[in-house]
């Protein structure tokens, strides 16, 4: 069943309240000659969305991803991708999955960004 983009509005108007950002991630030589990740330039700023606190076992259980996950994000739309980095409340997670029901997409991320 394909809903409206009204809906959508509607949903996002009433349920996401909170707001993220979302940085691409750069590789650079590390002290001891190593690739690291490390936070690069911001793809979307201020995406509202809805943030609810998650373990490893509920991901695993309730959405079949065997992942790190400290939060789960819920948006209308994002550009986000598995390993880029999410802002939350001054705090840098890294996207450890993502899927995409029907109206809205899920971001997992595990605190720590990188």
């Amino acid at each position: 069943m394909k809903l409206p983009e009204e809906f959508n509005e509607i949903i996002s108007s009433i349920f996401y309240d909170k707001l993220v950002d979302i940085y691409s991630t750069n590789e650079e030589i590390g002290e001891e000659l190593d690739s690291i990740r490390v936070k690069g330039e911001i793809k979307e700023k201020e995406i509202p969305c809805n943030v609810h606190q998650i373990g490893n076992e509920v991901a695993k259980e309730e959405y079949g991803l065997n992942i790190e996950a400290n939060i789960m994000v819920t948006c209308n739309n994002t550009t986000a991708n598995i390993g880029d980095i999410l802002t939350y409340e001054n705090e840098d997670y890294s996207i450890t999955g993502k899927l995409k029901p029907d109206t809205h997409i899920k971001l997992f991320a595990k605190l720590g960004g990188i």
